[in-house]
């Protein structure tokens, strides 16, 4: 079972390297831009802490930092081929919702 920051951020280890690819960023990078130690980082991703020991700010200011860059977390079973958790990259310029797609909103 992948470990998470907690139940209310829902970021696992896996989403977090796997963030890190889509974006292009270093372990270093995203820590920089987190606010969080390498180290610190480094050992969340490897899965090395526990759960209960991870410090809420430091994960709250990955997740803000991963989002701010257009990343956005899935859910279980939420639009993911696997049913299982993943992440996607929000399209830049927003979203229209496949519901709402016409000729009169083409790019």
């Amino acid at each position: 079972m992948p470990q998470t920051l907690s139940a209310s951020l829902a970021l696992s280890a896996g989403q977090c390297r796997a963030a890190r690819a889509l974006l292009g960023w270093s372990a270093a990078e995203l820590a920089g831009k987190a606010r969080v130690t390498p180290a610190w980082l480094e050992a969340f991703e490897r899965g090395g802490e526990a759960v209960d020991d991870l410090d809420p700010g430091e994960a709250g200011r990955v997740l803000r930092a991963l989002e701010e860059a257009g990343v956005e977390l899935l859910a279980p079973g939420q639009a993911s081929s696997g049913g299982g958790p993943g992440l996607r990259i929000r399209q830049q310029g927003g979203y229209i919702p496949a519901e709402q797609l016409s000729s009169a909103n083409d790019g």
